[in-house]
């Protein structure tokens, strides 16, 4: 699950070791893969980063095992995050992190914490380390027509997403 690739950039100005994997190929550098089956051995890996779908309001493969094809207002969201939390422990070396990027949903006057949801999940497996909020910049919620909505329909726009650090238990 690394979308468009951002982060295999950063980790290669910073001269890391990386490996992308999505099932929605946008550059020769990511590979074809589900995240509920790594290819890699396990206790292999010192860092995972992982920025997974916040459930089915954006269209973000034509996979449909793709699991943000799924509502995060169905359990099914979260069984299926699960699995790839799963495979982030099998692979991660005894003690070392991940990092994984989620956010809430509001749609349809309907508030979904997806990130606390997925965490109470993520507990099972790792030890929390932090819980960082990131300010999402260049959003098309940044708008004036998304400021008009939120005041004319009385939702609140939010400007953040979560970025959960953790460690394997």
């Amino acid at each position: 699950m690394c979308g468009s690739g951002t982060t295999i950039d950063v980790a290669n100005e910073l001269k890391r070791k990386v490996i992308g994997y999505d099932l929605n190929v946008v550059r020769p550098d990511v590979i074809k893969n589900d995240s509920r089956k790594i290819p890699l051995k396990d206790n292999s890996v010192d860092f995972v980063f992982i920025d997974s779908p916040y459930s089915d309001n954006i269209n973000y493969s034509n996979n449909k095992e793709c699991i943000g094809k799924i509502s995060c207002e169905k359990t099914e969201f979260y069984d299926e995050l699960e699995k790839v939390a799963c495979e982030i422990v099998r692979i991660l070396k005894q003690g070392k992190a991940m990092g994984w990027v989620i956010a809430d949903q509001w749609i349809k006057k309907k508030f979904t914490p997806v990130g606390f949801l997925l965490w109470q999940r993520l507990e099972k497996y790792f030890e929390p380390v932090d819980l960082i909020c990131l300010t999402r910049h260049n959003q098309t919620s940044n708008t004036s027509l998304w400021h008009n909505r939120a005041r004319q329909y009385n939702f609140y726009l939010r400007g953040f997403k979560y970025l959960f650090i953790m460690r394997k238990k």
